[in-house]
């Protein structure tokens, strides 16, 4: 592996060896290589990590990584939460993060051309003059990438009302191992066979590298309006959510509580106990008078109590406040102390299963955590998700390795054997890659390698991630 011939290729800004950078981008977010990295355990570094500035830089580079026998792990903003984004020992990183720019913003249209290293914080900055917003918003939205919510197929907080990013992809760059490039053009629907840009969503960087994404807009909200309420059990909050989505009142937000994760979030505003729910509407929409009646007759056919507008107006503040919480925890500061892990699961499944999920998945992190609170995330007429955030706790730090596993495992077969899906939106990346025959089957996956194949004949894009 000749990183000069890469270096005469593309100039040496393009590869970089330092050991600061090499150490930076040994691991993403995921909870298990923070806890590794804070009891001294020595990462895997890339042999290098890439700079590209262009889709043509792109492409030379997974050119030469084929004639090489490289493995390249791209990486986006490296917020992923599931190993998505880890180097082995030899991995090259494909770091994408010097392809930040907004290229053009189609107002009539309602459209952006984007690079896909730009982080979302900084997209949405550059739409606020034009009075467009892209209403991606995922927690992780000051540190996440265009390119990564493609790869991690990524749902934002207010996907109600924007949908999640399949919703919004409209026209794609991607370069292919070999450096081909395919672009599809932006279009609002295609019947051409099927929808290659659906191909790319939750790849997560193992078939192909996206170096630009076409993305529909919105009309910027001026302001929301909130409607909260209060729960006497999980089964009459899941219920109301559902028909809140169902009735057309139009929310974008709509997030529910069990009790643990409602003290746990709405502790500080003095919430009584018992399970909570909030509902956020765009304040300009026609009607909204109405639709907030709707909203408030559908809770008390539940028996939702009103909670007033607070609790919405909290979490809008303070909605990005976890990722510096779990920095704290998780990184170097350790602030809950040695042997704490805390981490995150999402599952999804049908209403008609829903609560039998819930049970199963939160019963199974019980056996192991400390402490496990959920809430419903991203709400559909079909089905949801279930966000669990749990804390386990060990002796110390090597101690707690094997009972974050073992909840881990137990969890994902408790949520596949209840029928839901084993990841929503924070992807499969090597924390859950093993699991993926028991969701898609064996010959979902052997469809899935045949694909692998077909577009990486030597296997050089990301491998351990996704594939079992």
């Amino acid at each position: 592996m000749d990183l000069g011939e890469l270096r005469d290729r593309l100039g040496p800004h393009a590869v970089s060896t330092d050991p600061a950078i090499l150490a930076e981008r040994a691991r993403d977010w995921w909870a298990l290589a923070m806890l590794r990295e804070s009891r001294g355990d020595h990462l895997s570094r890339p042999a290098a990590v890439l700079f590209p500035e262009s889709t043509d830089e792109v492409a030379a580079m997974l050119a030469w990584a084929d004639e090489a026998g490289a493995a390249i792990v791209p990486r986006g903003g490296g917020s992923g939460v599931s190993g998505g984004a880890q180097p082995e020992a030899g991995h090259i990183v494909l770091d994408l993060s010097r392809m930040d720019r907004v290229i053009d913003v189609d107002q009539e249209s309602r459209v952006v051309r984007v690079e896909a290293g730009t982080i979302g914080t900084r997209l949405e900055e550059q739409l606020e003059p034009f009075d467009l917003t892209l209403g991606h918003y995922p927690q992780s939205i000051g540190l996440s990438s265009v390119g990564g919510w493609i790869a991690a197929a990524s749902a934002g907080q207010a996907s109600a009302g924007f949908g999640a990013i399949e919703d919004l992809l409209l026209g794609v760059t991607a370069v292919l191992p070999g450096g081909r490039v395919m672009t599809l053009a932006p279009v609002p629907r295609s019947a051409a066979g099927p929808d290659l840009r659906h191909l790319l969503i939750g790849s997560e960087g193992t078939l192909a590298v996206v170096t630009e994404a076409v993305l529909a807009c919105s009309a910027r909200p001026r302001a929301w309006t909130w409607e909260g309420f209060g729960f006497g059990s999980f089964a009459e909050l899941s219920a109301c959510l559902r028909d809140i989505r169902r009735s057309g009142a139009g929310a974008s937000v709509l997030r529910g509580y069990d009790e643990p994760d409602a003290l746990l979030n709405f502790g500080r505003l003095g919430h009584p106990g018992g399970c909570a729910a909030i509902v956020g509407s765009d304040a300009g929409l026609p009607g909204i008078g109405e639709r907030a009646q709707a909203i408030r007759s559908v809770a008390a056919t539940f028996g939702g109590r009103d909670l007033g507008p607070a609790y919405g107006e909290h979490w809008w503040t303070h909605r990005g406040d976890a990722v510096d919480q779990y920095r704290r925890i998780m990184g170097p500061e350790r602030a809950f102390g040695p042997g704490a892990i805390v981490d995150t699961m999402e599952v999804a499944g049908l209403w008609s299963g829903l609560q039998a999920l819930y049970e199963e998945v939160r019963h199974t992190l019980s056996a192991q955590a400390e402490a496990v609170g959920c809430h419903l995330s991203h709400v559909y007429p079909s089905g949801s998700s279930l966000y669990f955030t749990f804390i386990i706790r060990g002796t110390d730090d090597v101690d707690v390795e094997p009972r974050y596993l073992q909840a881990w495992d137990g969890a994902i077969r408790a949520c596949l054997r209840a029928g839901g899906t084993m990841t929503h939106h924070h992807g499969v990346g090597r924390l859950k890659a093993r699991y993926l025959a028991g969701e898609l089957g064996d010959e979902g996956v052997a469809m899935l390698r045949s694909i692998k194949r077909a577009l990486d004949p030597h296997g050089i894009l990301n491998p351990g991630a996704l594939f079992p």
